[in-house]
């Protein structure tokens, strides 16, 4: 074990940071005096804290911008643990202000059986909260762990984030998850994406006859095919697509 990193600061629970970190490789190392120190064997092939703390901001700019699981994330040193005595790296940045967004989760209350036991009821509370645990990790892995994975996912996820979209977002976003179009048989083989449903789709993103100002080409041309996709349904269709291939990088 050569190098780790340590994080300074988070909004997630430390069971939380620790889980989805493993999901992508990071293990949480116990070093007396040491709080959330994670290692992965990623790092063993750095030469430097420099390399160490690339890729630990790299990280960090996925959980706080891409996935925005943890906008208020912060870094602390890189540790070098080549030697008997761990030696500290600190490195300056210069940073914008951060701005955290506030949600509000909805919270539902279930009535328990009657005659429970309060070790029952204790039960019967904790394998629900572990329930919604466990819910909530497999959300925030479904967008980490792609985006960890291929750098198209996170441009593809910046992408979902966009509040409205016109053609050239969703052609975009097609195009993605497709990588190339000679990739196109086998890609739409994989997922199921019927050829005349593609050119019903393109009808709608490309062609101003089809979708006015939102189309992503301006001259007007006719239709190639009697039916196109309503801007609405091509949305549909992109999204569903985009969501298939992200899990399939998951899985």
């Amino acid at each position: 074990m050569k190098w780790a990193f340590q994080i300074e600061q988070t909004t997630l629970d430390s069971r939380n940071l620790c889980d989805l970190l493993n999901s992508i490789g990071y293990q949480v190392v116990d070093i007396p005096g040491y709080e959330l120190v994670f290692w992965s064997e990623i790092l063993e092939s750095c030469l430097n804290p420099n390399e160490v703390w690339e890729e630990a901001k790299r990280i960090r700019y996925l959980i706080s911008t891409v996935t925005e699981i943890d906008p208020g994330i912060i870094l602390g040193p890189v540790l070098d643990l080549s030697t008997s005595e761990i030696k500290r790296c600190y490195f300056a940045e210069v940073q914008s202000s951060f701005s955290a967004t506030a949600s509000i989760s909805a919270k539902f209350t279930v009535t328990p059986p009657d005659g429970l036991s309060e070790e029952e009821l204790a039960k019967r509370n904790a394998r629900r909260e572990e329930k919604l645990y466990q819910s909530k990790l497999d959300a925030q892995r479904a967008k980490l762990v792609p985006a960890f994975k291929n750098p198209r996912a996170v441009k593809i996820l910046k992408l979902l984030k966009l509040p409205t979209h016109n053609g050239e977002s969703l052609y975009k976003i097609y195009e993605l998850a497709e990588g190339h179009p000679s990739h196109r048989s086998t890609f739409q083989a994989q997922f199921n994406i019927d050829k005349n449903e593609f050119k019903r789709f393109k009808d709608a993103v490309h062609n101003p006859v089809v979708s006015g100002d939102l189309a992503r080409h301006a001259y007007e041309d006719k239709p190639k095919t009697s039916n196109p996709m309503s801007f609405a349904e091509a949305q549909s269709f992109v999204l569903k697509i985009a969501k298939c291939w992200l899990a399939s990088l998951f899985d």
